[in-house]
Parts: structure tokens; C-alpha cells; sequence
């Protein structure tokens, strides 16, 4: 027996502090560690698709630019399936779902298509636009549009006399 400070006997608690206590935090801690695992993985697997979204835009953009490229220094030489091959090569199997290419000669000052790529000459815009749908690895509950569009588009002077 013990005494307390106003000088009445108590009884000692055996084993730990809070012993009779302790077991019923046990299954509390398990529901707060489920939750907060839940919200954390949540967390590090958007982290991870948006990471993912950002490496396919920029494998479409070098891809488009690369295209655009190949287009601007080889109007004679160069056709529409090879251009098509680089950039689906380039790529390299993260290509969108849906995915377009379009190869155009362009309006310097809109951007429009104005027709045939194979027609441009020494200084005229060649366009090349990648379009299609992102499809995340995960779907995250719903919390993005699916699937997401994107669209790629570079444009390159022509280098080749006419």
C-alpha cells in the first residue's frame, strides 16, 4: 500500500502505467494506422501516375519536335510513314490510347493547316501533332477525368529550297 499525497491509502497498479487501459487502444490504433495508411498510399500513387503523365507528355513533345525535325530537313527525301515511324519508335511503347499524327505545312502566323507538308518550301512552317488519350496505370478512385486528352505539337521552319 501507498500513500498519497492527502495521506490516504491506495492501491499500487501492477504491471504498466495505464495497463487496464492499454488493451482496448489496441484496436483503435490498428483502424487510425488503416486509415492513415490508406490516405498515404493514396498519396504516393498519385505521386506516382503524375510523375508517369509528365514522362509520356514529354516522350510526345521530344517525339513531336523530333518528327517536326525530320520533316523540315527532308521534304524530298523523307515520307509521311517514316516521319510516323520515328515518333512511334520514340515513343517506346508509352504512346496514348486513340493516338493521331498529323504532319501539315502551316500558316506562319495562326498555326493552321494551309495543306501537304510535302509541299513546303525553303521557310515554311511544318507542323507535327500527336493527339490522343492518357490512360493512368491506376485508376485513383475516380479522382481524374478518364481518360485525360493530350496533344503534342512542334513546329519547324523548312530547310529544304523548293
Amino acid at each position: 500500500m501507498l500513500r498519497s499525497a492527502t495521506g490516504h491509502k491506495t492501491l499500487a497498479r501492477r504491471g504498466t502505467p495505464g495497463g487496464a487501459i492499454r488493451g482496448k487502444h489496441r484496436g483503435a490504433s490498428a483502424v487510425e494506422a488503416a486509415i492513415v495508411m490508406n490516405i498515404f498510399l493514396l498519396f504516393i500513387f498519385a505521386i506516382m501516375e503524375f510523375g508517369h503523365f509528365v514522362m509520356v507528355k514529354q516522350l510526345m513533345d521530344i517525339a513531336a519536335h523530333d518528327g517536326a525535325r525530320m520533316a523540315a530537313t527532308g521534304v524530298n527525301t523523307v515520307t509521311t510513314a517514316q516521319i510516323e515511324a520515328l515518333i512511334t519508335q520514340e515513343l517506346v511503347n508509352q504512346a496514348p490510347s486513340g493516338m493521331n499524327i498529323q504532319i501539315y505545312e502551316a500558316n506562319p502566323t495562326t498555326g493552321a493547316n494551309v495543306g501537304a507538308w510535302t509541299s513546303a518550301g525553303l521557310g515554311t512552317p511544318i507542323v507535327v501533332k500527336i493527339t490522343g488519350q492518357y490512360e493512368p496505370m491506376v485508376a485513383l478512385a475516380n479522382l481524374l477525368p478518364l481518360p485525360v486528352n493530350v496533344t503534342s505539337e512542334a513546329m519547324v521552319y523548312s530547310e529544304c529550297p523548293d
